[in-house]
């Protein structure tokens, strides 16, 4: 009678193991699936063009932004621009909020010279990666702050350009570094997600999902 129930009672405690497992491992997977998206690569050994093209989820819609303003050759380095270029780049969610809020169904809708506008403002005639941008602060009731630097994009327009860094554990200035832009026409400040993302035509720095495209 014992030997049946010491049977039993180790029986039953494999089922449990395994049981135990197959629920961690789910809950694991569960909890780690961001590791399966990719990752910031150092270098694509590729056209700008050609990288926002393996990401659909972000730059579809960008794309479809920059060919209706005609603008392609400046991210494939066939342009007067070179290959060496700085690209603030608007995302899919700012152009589709900004469809949405103005009741139009696509970006062929909006106007060609507009496009052209945002899309030259959101653009430097320089390589320049995160370490490159100075460090600066803002100001009380000042456009431009201290320190940074006034740059002048491909549209003409002036954008104040800064690096700066968040508290971090309560930490002031402790944090990872963060580019801020400002313009000079509008006021508006953008945060920028740089991942220093290069190509074989420049640098990516994506703007934050929050940007409109009337910011600058």
């Amino acid at each position: 009678m014992k030997t049946k129930i010491s049977s039993a009672i180790i029986v039953n405690t494999r089922a449990l193991s395994l049981l135990l497992l197959m629920v961690l491992g789910t809950t694991a997977c569960t909890k780690y699936n961001y590791v399966d998206a990719p990752s910031p690569i150092a270098h694509h050994d590729k056209t700008m063009w050609e990288y926002m093209s393996t990401d659909p989820y972000n730059w579809s819609l960008t794309q479809e932004l920059i060919e209706h303003a005609g603008l392609r050759d400046l991210f494939e380095g066939k342009s007067t621009y070179g290959t060496n270029i700085t690209f603030f780049g608007i995302t899919n969610h700012s152009i589709r909020r900004y469809l949405y809020e103005n009741s139009l169904e696509q970006v062929s809708d909006l106007p060609v010279e507009q496009c052209k506008e945002w899309i030259l403002t959101s653009v430097y005639p320089k390589a320049a990666k995160l370490e490159v941008w100075k460090e600066g602060a803002k100001l009380p009731d000042e456009v431009v702050g201290k320190g940074g630097e006034v740059c002048t994009m491909l549209s003409g327009k002036k954008l104040w350009i800064y690096v700066y860094r968040e508290p971090y554990n309560g930490v002031i200035g402790m944090g990872p570094k963060k580019i801020n832009l400002v313009s000079m026409d509008r006021f508006a400040s953008t945060q920028v997600a740089s991942h220093d993302i290069s190509t074989n035509t420049g640098i990516v720095h994506a703007l934050s999902y929050q940007f409109t495209l009337n910011d600058f």
